[in-house]
């Protein structure tokens, strides 16, 4: 007979939320160069001040930060009929370049699913490939 006091482990535990990681240098020198002609309009969650830049600020990060190497996953979800890209560090901690320094996030991360970025011939997105000059131009 288990006890009532005993925590059950079942649906609500999957319905946990993610960790936000620390926002880091590299999150940093990517949002610094984030411009409007790179956002996504038809992609806007919400009214943030990066809001529009998941798909090519995340795909960025994971190419720059060194990719599967550096036991980053790239993760997806449509939500609310709109798409949203974030990565999970290896702690299992979610990267998501849509949110400012301090900023937290009600967004149901743990329904996203593990995706790959979409193939292209030059191995990445235009944007993501603009956006990743950009930081390696600061960085001299």
């Amino acid at each position: 007979m288990s006890s009532p006091s005993r925590a059950k482990k079942g649906p609500a535990d999957a319905r946990r939320k993610l960790r936000l990681a620390p926002a880091d240098k590299l999150k940093r020198e990517i949002q610094a160069v984030l411009t409007d002609e790179l956002r996504s309009d038809e992609h806007r969650t919400g009214l943030g001040r990066y809001d529009g830049f998941a798909y090519p600020a995340t795909e960025a990060y994971f190419h720059l930060a060194g990719g599967y190497d550096a036991d980053l996953q790239p993760v997806q979800l449509k939500h609310r009929a709109k798409s949203h890209w974030w990565l999970l560090d290896a702690d299992g901690r979610v990267i998501d370049l849509t949110l400012a320094a301090r900023e937290t996030s009600s967004f149901p991360y743990h329904r996203g699913q593990r995706r790959r970025f979409r193939y292209t011939p030059a191995g990445l997105s235009r944007r993501a490939q603009t956006i990743v000059e950009r930081v390696n131009a600061k960085r001299g």
